[in-house]
Formats: structure tokens, C-alpha cells, sequence
């Protein structure tokens, strides 16, 4: 058994959570209620404008031989107070108007399903004060420009809005098409209670009746693609939206953009690959390799096929239950040139050292589920990346762990989770499994262009187009990006781009959507040399690549430096997750989340000195397997796992023993605290807030403040609109906070984000004799009051002394004290 295992908290207060928020009336919607009759004026005209346009459409309609629309069904644009926004239940239903897509700065594509008619009576209304009618002064605008003009700004791509005047009435285009569906799912009655029965009947009925609401919308969206192109894929559905891939005629295309009044999202698709390497001679070496335990965890390898006879790795390989993916394709061998690609992104999850490092007998970590989705050429070809996400997890139930070191080759888009990422965190938190994603590779033809352009390493990286890649945003993935193994090199030729622990060359960075910290964590995937003759030639050298295991079918050795990428620091991570699943098998993958970025530090001196740049290369820095896993007579970890319904919260408390925060004690003290979860998703809002059903954050006592302070200041009968100072005394000073300007790292918050990592080292006789801790539970957009999974993990660390702490610790907190408020 593990000396020092990590230890379960013990001592849990469960209660309402006290929220903090609230604001100052706002300047312009006060305006509105004091000049109630121009307001009503102003917007009665315009939306007269936007009705009398659609109109005029409907009268060309026929003549220009184009689909057939609803006519009472009107395309708007309205900009709102945008505070409003921030409660994620804010619907325009009383308005008339479902929302089609969250803009910036308050604006929302909507459509008015009652040609605007319930709108102009809550305005009519608003300059009488009539009851309901308030709302009308947080609608500070109508938008009776031509909707050629602002709906493809809203709903295209930037690159299909940049070449929007290029589209050829004649000419086809394959695009993904995103189709909102604003009627959410409501909380099912309790039948027990009074009346129960009833209101159950209603809420069945209500069910039947959004059911065939979307199909009805399904089936007129297919009607309308149908008249200018076809459907390509089946509809991925979220809650509030579905998506396809469709080609389409020039003609289609804009109409479809400009008058489809449900449509929010238009994006041409992405080319979708892996890094090919190249061939190589290495002598090969005597081992003996042990099959994995037979309880060891399946992890699948969605990729490009491995090469499953390969010496070095088919004791691991789950033969029998391989799959091909790929149009027209048997075989999931991995028929990729220069090595392979899946079957080197195995071997690294396999052998994530070197494997003529490593001293044999050697047992293999766990099993390979071989998920072949990429053609010979390394490239997704006919698949549509959502469907097929839903496709093999679902066909693979007992894979709970998927290596995904595939991406696009171009940043992920801000505006809207795309599908792709958002099937992922879709399946994540339905099915509890994980996705471990790559942040996607730069070629190294981008790489010399901004080095010949004056942007030096690593300052491009810091370029929009360097940013991570579809689908390495996914809130829920764990994303990884690639830091540099070797030091320093420099011959009389070229020079290396970067030293240990040095972001590599090619590895996209942060922050992802909406500001969400992205890479999650990163891991040695190689590094690059450039030249030095002027020319600024970028490759790679026995001294800046990982050694990998390569497929032989096209000849060359079986391990060797030959490339490298993010494709292969992601599966160095799934190693470590591996070891989780086998350590916890009967937990989810918030633990496994949680643990991965718990035992991550910053590289270098950016762990002791964060900074927002060292956030955006790095997330949280890079995992130790042995601080994952376990810990030492310095450092103690407690965690546990929950669920919280909306407006909830838990407090956990750690007793600190008096031999640790004795006041003689002046050695350094590190206290590091990850909180992760997962919720249902959807994509038609905005901000992570706004996406998410249900989020969740933690909060901490202050050093002046007992575990019975905090659980009266955290847990109260009614929440309060007061709101916390930056700099309260006793409050602790962690790295990152829970607002952008409060922390060391600016521009970032920790509750932004679906792992919430903080850390703080202070000094041992600054201990308070009690450290508390609140997990909560905000209102999101669920309406059906379920329940949000959760991991809380909590580690304390002597730094750079062997000074024995875990046993007084674990001792001090082995008494059981549960209680409810």
C-alpha cells in the first residue's frame, strides 16, 4: 500500500451558499424610464422599419425562386442592457422573441415568432408604465439596418465573412451550419406532493410538445437546405440548438445566412489532421514487456490506426475490439507515412520516458482501444467531427478515457463552442468520460514566416492565429499543450528555439473561449531548431525531439527521433490519467481532472512568480506523476467528490496542528486547491457563465477567521448584494482570485473556468489553526434542478525543507464532524 495515499475530507457543512453580486442602475436603461414616450417613439418606428422591410422580401420571394420562410417569423437584431445577459436564465419569450445567438456588448439575434406584435404592445405599454412593461427601458436599441449587412456579421465565420463578396450564386460550398431551438427543458414535479399528479401530466405534455417543436423545426430546416444543396450528417443536438454539415448552392448559402430566421452559427469546415514524421533507422533492443494487470483501464486512441502486431506495444492492444471509422476503410491499421501517427501517440501513452531509458521487465500501464478516424494521409476525410465524437463513445462504453491528439489546423473561433467541443463537454458530463486534446501544432512553414517577419520565439506565439485549436477550447477536455525536454542547443548551423521547459516552438497557447484557461497543463512533446544562415529554416534534431514508437509497415525502425508536437505530450498525459483510473476506478472524471492539474506546477520561475503570459503558454504548468498520485512526509492532499444542486454549497475544513503554524516556524508553506466539474452545455450563448446549466466555484476563510465564522459568513438564509473587498484583512493572497484584477495574474479569474486552480505559499507561522473551505453551487439556465458533479482537492507542501508534516496532519483531521445549516 502507498505510504502516504491522498486522504478523503472528512468534515463537510452542507447549506445555502451566501452569493455576493448585484450593481449600480444603469445610466441608459434610467434614461428610458425618464423619457418613457421618446423611448416608445423610437422604437415603435423602428420596429415598423424591420417589419415593412421583411415584408418587401416576401414579396420577391417567388419571383427569385427561393425557399419558402414563415412570414410571420422575423429576423431581428436588439441590443439589451447587458446586464441582463449575466443571468442565464434571461429569456425575450414575453416579448415575442426567442433568442438565436448572444452577441457582445448586449446585443442578441433574435426572432420574433408573431411579426413583431407582442414587442410594439410592451412598448405601446412601457410609455403608459403599464404593468410588464418595465423591461422595455433595458431595450436600448432596434437594429432597422439592412440585414445584409449585419446578419453575416453576426452569424458567419470571420474567414466566410472576410470572402462574403466572393460567394457565387453557382457555386457549391460545404459548410457547418448551427440551427438555435430556445425552448428549455423544465424541471420534472415531484408527484408526491400536493397536486403532483396534475402538474406531471402537464410537464409529460410539455415534453411531447418540445419534442415535436424540434422536429418540426428539423424537418423545415431539411426542407429548406433541400432546395438549394443537402444535408451531409445527422444533427448533433444540444439543448438549445442542433447542427449539421451541409453543401450548398452560392444562392442558398446567402439566403440561408441573411433571412433563415433560426440559423446562428455558419462556418466553413476545417481541415482536420495529425503531424507526419518521417523515416528513420534506429537499432533495435533487447526487452521483455509485460502485458498490462487485467484490471488496468481501456484507454482509447482516437487517431490514425495503430500498428497493432508492433513488438513494444501489442500486449496492450484490445485487438478484438478495434475500429475503422473512415469511410470505405476495413483496416485499422496505421497506414501513415514516416512512422505513423496513432501508433506513435499509443506508444507515448505507454512509454511516456524513453523507451532505451527504460529498464526491463517492463510492465505495460493499460490497455489500448485502437479508434481509427483519420485516412492514410493523416487527415479526416466524409466525417462529421461531432458525429463521430458521439459515435465511438457510445459504441465503447468501457472506454472512460479518450486520447484525442487530433485538431484543426487553424485557432478555435470566439464567438459561439463549436461542435465539436461542444459534443465533447456534452459527452463528459452525460457519460463521465474524458477527453485529453491536443492544443494543436503551428507548421513550421508559419513558424519561419513570423521569425523572417521580425516576430521572434516566443513572442508570435502570442499571434490570434497561434491560439489553440478546434476542439482543444472544449471546457470539460483536458487540454495539453507541448513544453521543450532538452536544454539549450547551438551548433556552428542552427540553434534551438527554446530550452528545457521552454514552451516548444509549435505548441498553440491560451487563453481559450471566452477567456477560459487554456492549455489546461503541458508536457515534454519536443522542440524545434531554427537555422542560422539567414534563411531561418525550422527543424528538428536528435537533441530537440521525444523518442517515439513507430509504426514499421513502410519501413524503419521501431522507436526514434523522427518529429514532434503537441500530438505527443497530450498522450503523456493520458499515462498519467491511466494511473488515475487505476488508483480510483470507481470515481469520475472530475477526480482525474482534478489530480492531473493539482500535482502541476509552473515551469521555471513562473511557478513562484505567475504571470498572465506564463498562464496563456503553460495553464497550469506540467504534471508530476508522483505528486499526481501520492504524496510525501512534506506534502498531505485531501480531496473528495460530490454533487450540488443550484443555490448549494459544501464547506470543507483542515484542522492545522500547532507544530506546524508554531510562531518559531519560519519555513515556506504551499497550499495548493483545484476545484473541478462539469454541467449540461449549450451553444447559442455567450461567456462561460452563460454556456454552462449550472457552474460552480470555491472560496476560502481568511487567516483571521474560525471554521464557525466562516460557515455563518458562507452560509446564510438569503443572499446579499453586498460585495467583497479586494484586499479585506486576512483574506489570502492566491495566485489567480476570484475576479481578473484581484491576484497576482491579471486579466484571468478563477471562476471562469470549469478546473479552478489556485495556490498560495505562505509562511507556516501565518497558518490560521483552522483553514476552510466553501464549494458552491450559482443559478445557471437549468430549469430541472439537477445536480452538478464535482471533484475538491486541497494539498499543503513544505517547500524546500524535509520537514515531516503528513502524519500530524492526517492525525489532526481523522474526527468525523458532518452537519447541515
Amino acid at each position: 500500500m502507498e505510504q502516504f495515499p491522498h486522504l478523503n475530507f472528512i468534515q463537510k457543512v452542507s447549506g445555502k451558499p451566501r452569493l455576493f453580486g448585484g450593481g449600480k442602475p444603469n445610466a441608459t436603461t434610467e434614461e428610458n424610464k425618464a423619457n418613457r414616450q421618446g423611448h416608445r417613439d423610437s422604437l415603435f418606428s423602428k420596429t415598423s422599419n424591420v417589419r415593412s422591410n421583411w415584408e418587401d422580401l416576401f414579396k420577391m420571394r417567388d419571383s427569385m425562386e427561393l425557399a419558402n420562410l414563415d412570414k410571420d417569423i422575423v429576423p431581428v437584431l436588439i441590443q439589451l442592457n447587458p446586464s441582463l445577459l449575466n443571468n442565464p436564465e434571461f429569456d425575450l419569450h414575453e416579448f415575442g422573441i426567442e433568442i438565436i445567438s448572444e452577441e457582445e456588448e448586449g446585443f442578441i439575434v433574435g426572432a420574433s415568432f408573431d411579426s413583431l406584435r407582442a414587442l410594439e404592445q410592451k412598448i405601446i405599454g412601457f410609455a403608459n408604465s403599464s404593468h410588464g412593461t418595465a423591461k422595455i427601458a433595458d431595450l436600448w436599441n432596434i437594429i432597422d439596418g439592412n440585414r445584409e449587412e449585419w446578419k453575416p456579421k453576426h452569424i458567419l465565420s470571420d474567414n466566410l465573412f472576410e470572402n462574403w463578396h466572393n460567394i457565387d450564386d453557382n457555386d457549391n460550398y460545404t459548410v457547418e451550419v448551427g440551427i438555435a431551438f430556445d425552448f428549455p427543458v423544465k424541471k420534472e414535479p415531484d408527484r408526491a406532493k400536493k397536486g403532483g399528479i396534475k402538474r406531471l401530466e402537464k410537464y409529460q405534455a410539455y415534453i411531447i410538445h418540445r419534442e415535436e417543436k424540434l422536429f418540426e423545426r428539423q424537418d423545415h430546416f431539411e426542407s429548406f437546405i433541400n432546395s438549394y444543396g443537402s444535408l451531409n450528417t445527422s444533427y448533433i443536438e444540444l439543448d438549445d440548438s442542433f447542427s449539421c454539415e451541409v453543401t450548398i448552392s452560392g444562392k442558398g448559402l446567402k439566403d440561408l445566412v441573411v433571412n433563415y430566421q433560426y440559423v446562428f452559427e455558419v462556418n466553413e469546415t476545417e481541415t482536420i489532421l495529425g503531424v507526419q514524421g518521417k523515416d528513420i533507422d534506429t537499432d533495435a533492443i533487447q526487452s521483455e514487456i509485460l502485458a498490462p494487470e487485467k484490471d488496468s483501464p481501456i484507454i482509447g486512441v482516437i487517431d490514425s490506426g495503430i500498428m497493432e502486431n508492433h513488438k513494444y506495444i501489442e500486449l496492450a492492444i484490445d485487438s478484438k475490439n478495434s475500429k475503422c471509422y473512415v469511410n470505405g476503410v476495413s483496416s485499422a491499421s496505421d497506414h501513415v507515412q514516416g512512422g505513423g501517427h496513432g501508433t506513435k501517440v499509443a506508444g507515448a501513452i505507454l512509454y511516456p520516458k524513453n523507451i532505451s531509458d527504460i529498464e526491463f521487465p517492463y510492465q505495460l500501464p493499460c490497455f489500448i482501444r485502437n479508434l481509427r478516424i483519420l485516412f492514410d494521409d493523416n487527415k479526416l476525410h466524409h466525417k462529421y467531427p461531432a458525429q463521430l465524437m458521439k459515435q465511438i463513445v457510445e459504441e465503447n462504453k468501457d472506454c472512460k478515457i479518450f486520447n484525442l491528439s487530433v485538431n484543426s489546423t487553424v485557432p478555435f473561433r470566439k464567438k459561439h463552442m463549436s461542435t465539436w467541443a461542444g459534443i465533447i463537454d456534452t459527452l463528459t458530463h452525460d457519460q463521465d468520460v474524458l477527453f485529453i486534446i491536443s492544443t494543436g501544432n503551428l507548421e513550421k512553414s508559419d513558424i519561419r514566416n513570423y521569425i523572417k517577419e521580425g516576430k521572434n520565439y516566443p513572442d508570435y506565439l502570442f499571434s490570434r492565429f497561434c491560439n489553440i485549436a478546434n476542439p482543444a477550447h472544449s471546457a470539460f477536455g483536458l487540454t495539453v499543450g507541448s513544453i521543450n525536454h532538452h536544454a539549450d542547443f547551438e551548433d556552428d548551423t542552427r540553434k534551438s528555439l527554446g530550452g528545457i521547459n521552454d514552451i516548444s516552438a509549435f505548441s498553440r497557447i491560451g487563453t481559450g473561449i471566452w477567456n477560459i484557461i487554456k492549455p489546461d497543463v503541458v508536457e515534454y512533446g519536443g522542440g524545434l531548431t531554427v537555422s542560422k544562415n539567414g534563411l531561418s529554416l525550422i527543424t528538428g534534431t536528435d537533441e530537440t525531439l521525444p523518442e517515439l514508437i513507430r509504426s514499421t509497415l513502410h519501413g524503419g525502425s521501431a522507436y526514434g527521433k523522427d518529429v514532434s508536437g503537441t500530438s505527443f505530450s497530450a498522450p503523456k498525459v493520458t499515462h498519467i490519467a491511466a494511473q488515475l483510473q487505476k488508483l480510483y476506478p470507481e470515481e469520475g472524471n472530475n477526480l482525474i481532472r482534478a489530480f492531473i492539474v493539482q500535482g502541476a506546477r509552473l515551469p521555471n520561475t513562473y511557478f513562484l512568480n505567475p504571470t498572465t503570459e506564463s498562464i496563456k503558454l503553460y495553464g497550469y504548468g506540467l504534471p508530476s506523476l508522483e505528486r499526481v498520485t501520492k504524496n510525501t512526509e512534506s506534502r498531505i492532499t485531501f480531496y473528495n467528490t460530490g454533487n450540488l444542486a443550484t443555490e448549494e454549497g459544501h464547506i470543507y475544513s483542515l484542522i492545522i496542528p500547532n507544530e506546524l503554524n508554531n510562531p518559531a516556524n519560519d519555513f515556506d508553506v504551499l497550499i495548493e486547491v483545484t476545484l473541478t466539474f462539469t454541467a449540461k452545455v449549450r451553444r447559442t450563448r455567450q461567456k462561460i457563465k452563460s454556456y454552462l446549466s449550472t457552474w460552480l466555484d470555491w472560496t476560502s476563510s481568511r487567516l483571521n477567521e474560525n471554521h464557525n465564522q466562516f460557515v455563518k459568513r458562507s452560509l446564510v438564509d438569503e443572499p446579499t448584494i453586498q460585495d467583497e473587498e479586494e484586499h479585506q484583512e486576512g483574506v489570502i493572497n492566491w495566485k489567480i482570485r476570484e475576479r481578473s484584477h484581484w491576484g497576482t495574474i491579471k486579466d484571468i479569474n478563477r471562476t471562469n473556468n470549469t478546473v479552478q486552480k489556485d495556490w498560495v505559499i505562505l509562511k507556516a507561522y501565518e497558518l490560521p489553526d483552522e483553514l476552510s473551505f466553501a464549494v458552491r453551487a450559482h443559478k445557471g439556465w437549468d430549469r430541472t434542478g439537477s445536480n452538478i458533479p464535482y471533484a475538491f482537492t486541497v494539498s499543503i507542501e513544505v517547500l524546500g525543507q524535509n520537514i515531516p508534516i503528513y502524519e500530524s496532519i492526517r492525525i489532526a483531521n481523522e474526527i468525523e464532524i458532518e452537519t447541515e445549516t
